[in-house]
């Protein structure tokens, strides 16, 4: 028996493990299979924590300035009385249309329980929080990237807008189609547009119907609409150490950017999950080749017998299980693929997924890492074994 050469020798763990996956169907197909779950999931976890962060990052005007009440966190939770809002409209730095009038909008912003398109405006389960401005018709003048896809804004109490994304969370709609809210049917006279920016998933409805429907006279926030970046910063320096009004005054991306800021979490909860997934994928790797190597032992020992070293036995495993993870990672990262663009909604706010290249090879990445280490203690105790005792081994 002639031993085998230097190069066929070279070339055995790429050539014997392309072989040998394809000689195991069953097996190869389970391992590819959890492979390309893990990673789909993953790739599909990580572009929505990125997607989260960029719709933050994408909404707010560097020109436009964002009042709250004094010490508020948010627009939510802000209290800001009318006298205050209408009077800051008129700050020093305010641009001014054409025909002489501020750029300011005073604005109401809730999240409330709103019923489904369709659905039984009693039952809970019907219901899904959902952000709800309060508006005039300043509105789009001081948001130049807002626009009306269709229809007009409200202007009657029983009228109301929606957001491109909005039947994402509350079913199919579109202008001439009602919703209730707080019980009150409105009808949808609507659609509003801004691409990747927080808006897209709100509802709008006229200032006066929204603080009446919520028992308040209060605003929640003025936005000022100023020359550029420059006016809007010495804007927000003047409001701040004003004596005349007691307020909270931010440019918008910086009022966003706290938003990016928390969404950070939810890049944590992903990562967090496909370690776990792709930790669940290794174990199931390596069991699959143990299982499988337990029946090729005098296999392995005929090769030893051949002329072919410890090293080269076992890194016919390791080739085998990263070819097997390449496959899988490339199947779970075209299925997350599929994904690029839907629309989603949590806990009211809809924005649409982007899977972008980097995504995918991160994905690909973590199929190389579980194929190589699910392998390393398999491929160890191949390279072990002792040729007289594999090929007795029956």
């Amino acid at each position: 028996m002639r031993a085998p050469g230097a190069a066929t020798r070279a070339l055995l763990p790429l050539r014997y493990a392309g072989r040998n996956a394809l000689a195991r169907p069953a097996a190869t197909a389970v391992t590819g299979l959890g492979v390309a779950i893990a990673v789909m999931v993953y790739v599909v976890m990580a572009a929505t924590a990125e997607s989260l962060q960029g719709l933050a990052a994408r909404t707010g005007d560097p020109a436009n300035v964002l009042v709250t009440s004094k010490g508020a966190g948010s627009a939510e939770s802000s209290r800001l009385d009318l006298a205050t809002a209408r009077g800051v409209r008129f700050a020093p730095g305010v641009a001014r249309d054409a025909g002489g009038a501020t750029l300011a909008s005073v604005e109401k912003l809730d999240l409330l329980r709103i019923t489904v398109a369709g659905g039984d405006p009693d039952a809970p389960a019907d219901q899904r929080y959902t952000a709800v401005r309060g508006v005039t018709p300043a509105a789009l003048r001081v948001r130049p990237a807002l626009r009306l896809l269709r229809g007009r804004l409200p202007e009657a109490a029983d009228e109301i807008a929606i957001g491109r994304l909005v039947p994402e969370n509350l079913g199919p709609l579109d202008v001439g189609d009602t919703l209730h809210l707080r019980g009150v049917p409105h009808r949808v006279v609507g659609v509003l547009g801004a691409r990747g920016q927080f808006f897209e998933s709100e509802l709008w409805v006229p200032l006066e119907t929204l603080l009446g429907a919520l028992g308040e006279r209060q605003a929640s926030q003025v936005l000022l609409r100023t020359a550029g970046p420059e006016a809007a910063t010495a804007l927000v320096e003047r409001l701040e150490s004003s004596r005349q009004w007691s307020v909270s005054a931010r440019t918008e991306p910086e009022y966003f950017a706290r938003l990016e800021r928390a969404s950070s979490a939810f890049v944590y909860l992903g990562n967090l999950i496909g370690a776990l997934l792709g930790l669940g994928a290794v174990v199931a790797g390596a069991n699959t080749l143990y299982a499988t190597m337990s029946q090729r032992i005098r296999e392995m020992g005929t090769l030893r017998a051949l002329g072919f070293g410890r090293w080269q036995v076992g890194a016919t495993l390791l080739v085998e299980s990263a070819l097997v993870a390449a496959v899988g990672g490339a199947m779970g990262v075209a299925g997350a693929a599929l994904w690029d663009g839907f629309g989603v909604s949590i806990l009211g706010l809809a924005f649409e997924l982007d899977v972008d290249a980097a995504s995918a090879l991160r994905g690909l990445a973590m199929a190389a890492l579980i194929g190589v280490a699910g392998a390393l203690l398999p491929a160890r105790s191949a390279a072990r074994l002792e040729i007289v005792a594999a090929l007795r081994h029956s």
